[in-house]
């Protein structure tokens, strides 16, 4: 038996407001596509986040339909449960995916189907409030009821210990011994395989960068090949090989930033692909957004790449100490606590500050909050 795990695809994601990022998405969800279809990969199976909208366009939704044709004509059926974008926000929505079941999609949101003697399983991404009214673990056993004697396969798309220590959640510990291979989503960096309650667990992370990460280029992109056979279970992380290039560039000051300049320009005596999209990140005195575009201009640099992010903080002179100390993080809490008067919306918004906590300034929260709009789910 021989599948391939695909994962948080995010089709119709058109980053930076771009067409090119939009067709960057579909094309790297292609290649794992053809790749399946190259091998003839016995089925697929998606965990979510198909698409990065809950109301994709019209343009978005037969895209879609194209790569699910392409496996249905190739005779490969393609399992697959919603995640939080295709789901979207309300929990009664319906999944947008329900309208690819007309050119062979099979959606498990909820249950166990059977396929050649090989029982898959899914569940819809379920948010943390959700899931603190489900009894996780009876689902996951009544899910086993439902099973024969074959192979086993698990759908989530769902933090999950060990690969997010953050969360409270600990869910691997509510998943009984049982299903031979657990395929996840949602979290978006590949992860080495792990063997959970005697399964094999699975994040493939997603096919492209919804927001750049250096563990996300260091680990790469791509999804993964299973093959399991006598001699037991194996995976093969695939990398996705025609991929736009991201090229990052951190500094401290303006002075820096201008010997980054010529870094930048050595890199792109490179040939690419595809231009590359430009990341900086660093403090600036001085130096603005529209400056720095016109030292870039200058430069010939933009006219090199497809896009510029900057991700830049303003030096600026430290606070004396003590200024906060009459309302420490303890004070502020039990003040959310008294204005909240709810156990489990406060659970949900310390969670939520600690998440913000992590990261280093305010743009990178925006877009956080912008790409994961589920986590003000109440």
């Amino acid at each position: 038996m021989r599948f391939i795990h695909i994962s948080d695809t995010h089709l119709g994601y058109h980053q930076y407001g771009l067409q090119e990022r939009a067709e960057d998405f579909f094309y790297a969800f292609k290649e794992a596509v053809d790749f399946a279809i190259d091998v003839k990969a016995d089925f697929v199976i998606h965990t979510g986040d198909f698409f990065h909208s809950s109301r994709p366009s019209n343009n978005i939704i037969l895209q879609g339909m194209e790569l699910v044709k392409k496996l249905s004509e190739a005779k490969i059926p393609v399992f697959v449960i919603s995640g939080n974008h295709d789901r979207g926000s309300q929990v009664r929505d319906v999944s947008p995916l329900s309208i690819l079941e007309s050119v062979g999609l099979r959606l498990v949101d909820t249950g166990v189907v059977e396929h050649d003697g090989i029982f898959i399983a899914g569940l819809k991404y379920i948010s943390k409030a959700g899931l603190r009214q489900l009894n996780f673990r009876e689902v996951m056993e009544r899910y086993l009821e439902e099973t024969g004697d074959g192979f086993k396969i698990l759908m989530l798309h769902q933090e999950f210990q060990p690969f997010f220590p953050d969360s409270g959640l600990n869910v691997h510990v509510d998943i009984p011994e049982g299903f031979d291979y657990i395929g996840i989503g949602h979290y978006h960096i590949a992860q080495p395989p792990a063997v959970i309650n005697g399964a094999t667990v699975v994040y493939p992370g997603s096919t492209e960068f919804t927001a750049y990460n250096e563990k996300e280029e260091e680990k790469g992109k791509g999804f993964f090949d299973i093959k399991v056979d006598s001699d037991g279970l194996k995976t093969e992380f695939v990398h996705i090989k025609n991929r736009r290039p991201f090229l990052f560039f951190g500094f401290s000051g303006d002075e820096e930033f201008r010997e980054v300049v010529l870094q930048i320009k050595e890199s792109l005596q490179k040939e690419y692909r595809k231009d590359p999209v430009l990341i900086l990140r660093g403090n600036v005195r001085e130096l603005n957004p529209r400056e720095i575009h016109s030292i870039l201009e200058t430069e010939g640099i933009k006219e090199r790449i497809l896009h510029v992010q900057f991700n830049l903080s303003r030096e600026e002179a430290s606070l004396p100490e003590g200024v906060f100390s009459e309302l420490g993080e303890g004070k502020i809490r039990e003040e959310i606590k008294k204005l909240l008067d709810d156990e489990i919306l406060y659970e949900h918004v310390s969670e939520l500050i600690e998440r913000l906590k992590t990261f280093e300034n305010t743009d990178e929260m925006k877009k956080f909050l912008k790409e994961n709009p589920e986590v003000l789910d109440i």
